[in-house]
């Protein structure tokens, strides 16, 4: 069962990374992650304006975490401890093995390999305490650097669905991407 995902330590620690649960004292720096319109340009969400706005997407990440049907990483970087970015998964569906992956990361230290890093570690994670053996990503076709990272993590594009959602008020295609178990090392 994925909810016994939620009865273990989900601390991760990386060569510059560590991976931890969210907090409320995270809100500040989930707002200047989700007020930067670089890193929302292909977010579903509009950048956030008010630091209320910040509090509540941490309380929304750490109740779905709670209630065992998501699981966020703060990706704080350990040079400095900042929260730089989130990841994590969601989505979670035992009969069909899957689950799908979100992720952002603060602009100022997007391009240095941090969020490979992160993904890496938390896939591993996850596969190695589910049984999970499909994990789903949806990105815009404009968003190559993000395509670019499922990839360099082994997954594979797998189509684009037209039309897929509504995102900043228009309907927008999404390209899906998939990564399963026996295409990885664990």
């Amino acid at each position: 069962m994925f909810t016994k995902l939620f009865d273990t330590d989900i601390t991760i620690e990386t060569p510059r990374l560590i991976l931890s649960p969210l907090k409320d004292t995270d809100a500040e720096d989930i707002f200047e992650i989700f007020s930067d319109k670089r890193v929302m340009q292909f977010y579903d969400l509009l950048p956030f304006e008010t630091l209320d706005r910040a509090k509540e997407q941490v309380k929304f990440f750490t109740t779905g975490y709670e209630q065992k049907q998501m699981i966020r990483w703060g990706i704080r970087y350990k040079e400095n401890g900042k929260l730089i970015g989130t990841c994590g998964f969601f989505a979670f569906n035992e009969d069909a093995e899957k689950a799908e992956l979100g992720y952002e990361l603060n602009s100022s230290y997007q391009g240095k390999g941090i969020m490979t890093e992160a993904i890496s570690e938390t896939l591993a994670f996850l596969f190695k305490q589910t049984t999970v053996n499909r994990v789903e990503a949806y990105v815009e076709p404009e968003n190559v650097p993000s395509q670019k990272l499922l990839e360099k993590l082994g997954f594979t594009k797998e189509g684009t669905l037209r039309q897929f959602e509504r995102c900043r008020g228009e309907l927008i295609d999404i390209c899906v991407f998939g990564l399963l178990r026996k295409e990885t090392k664990y």
